[in-house]
């Protein structure tokens, strides 16, 4: 998938949220303003760190919809590749988790595994192409000949090269768990491969697709290597019985610079806790959830915050929505995906 770049680590604002983060964390993003009684609301941005011209808005729940992966995935202006940001909620687990700068991500079939390859600029366009290979080096843990064998165009029109470092995430079953932090944190491959990933059916191995042949934000991989998440382990190819799982990701809203989208309105949303069903609501710009048996004004309505609901999960704990963004760039977009996390 999927570039605005620094010279060091794409985007500027690349930044892990890990750790197994949890609801009820006293650190919140944003706490939209709630009444007595009503859940208690942060929001969290899908993707912190370059937009592009356009982005795509993605998801995919897990079978019993109680997980959600959200996707921001930008282009640039040519079509370029724009690194990804990406958003991981389990509201049965209590965990959730966000990172951007990355080229792809997939959940493992079981939802235990989060794959990723993360995005390093190499050659920042200006010089030969590779004027970045020592720092990346450094922090990937990468030689210089294998980062410089392993990168590919990022720009038709510049020498500006990038590369891919596989990584995973493994999602505790009690983040609250001791040594649960650990076990959840990112844990990165000295493997410059990961442009495309995808998971074996039998989720045993990682898939890295090989670099993009062209310049072009949405380039597939042609061949695959298999990377064991648990040693380490890569194998030049995958094992000739195995099979990659498909990710069927719901594709949401494009969002465009010069092209607006009704912020105001939204088919809603029908969520159950317990046995009760309550419903999330978008009216003028504002989302709501009304109480059981609430129909649109004469129901109590609680606010969620502002914005246009999408999607939600099965108890609608994470909630995915646009919202407009608090210092909107004015030759941006004025709005972005965000997951509300609401905690009752």
């Amino acid at each position: 998938m999927p570039t605005h770049r620094t010279s060091r680590l794409i985007p500027c604002a690349a930044l892990i949220v890990l750790a197994g983060c949890v609801a009820d964390s006293t650190k919140k993003e944003a706490s939209p303003d709630t009444t007595r009684l009503a859940p208690i609301v942060t929001v969290m941005p899908v993707n912190r760190g370059a937009h592009g011209m356009a982005e795509r808005v993605l998801w995919v729940f897990s079978p019993d919809r109680k997980a959600v992966l959200v996707v921001a995935d930008p282009g640039g202006v040519e079509n370029e590749p724009v690194p990804n940001g990406f958003f991981f909620g389990d509201e049965a687990r209590g965990f959730q988790t966000q990172m951007d700068s990355v080229w792809d991500v997939a959940p493992s079939p079981d939802w235990k595994w989060i794959g990723f390859g993360r995005a390093y600029t190499v050659g920042a366009g200006g010089g030969t192409g590779t004027d970045l290979l020592t720092d990346v080096s450094r922090r990937t843990a990468i030689d210089t000949a294998t980062l410089r064998a392993g990168s590919f165009p990022a720009s038709g029109m510049s020498l500006a090269r990038a590369v891919a470092q596989p990584g995973v995430i493994h999602i505790p079953d009690n983040p609250r768990g001791q040594a649960a932090a650990d076990s959840a944190a990112p844990r990165l491959f000295p493997i410059a491969r990961g442009w495309r990933v995808r998971w074996t059916t039998d989720g045993s191995a990682l898939a890295l697709g090989n670099s993009p042949a062209r310049a072009v934000d949405n380039e597939p991989s042609q061949t695959w290597s298999a990377l064991d998440p648990t040693t380490g382990a890569l194998h030049g190819t995958l094992p000739s019985s195995a099979s990659l799982a498909d990710v069927k990701f719901t594709m949401g809203p494009t969002l465009n610079r010069s092209v607006p989208f009704d912020m105001t309105t939204a088919v809603p949303i029908q969520v159950q806790r317990g046995q009760q069903i309550f419903t999330i609501q978008t009216n003028r710009g504002v989302i709501t959830i009304a109480d059981p048996g609430g129909q649109g004004s004469t129901g109590a309505q609680r606010v969620v915050g502002a914005g246009v609901a999408l999607a939600a999960t099965a108890g609608g704990k994470y909630i995915i929505a646009l919202a407009p963004k608090a210092n909107p760039d004015p030759s941006g977009l004025p709005y972005e995906a965000v997951v509300y996390t609401v905690t009752w």
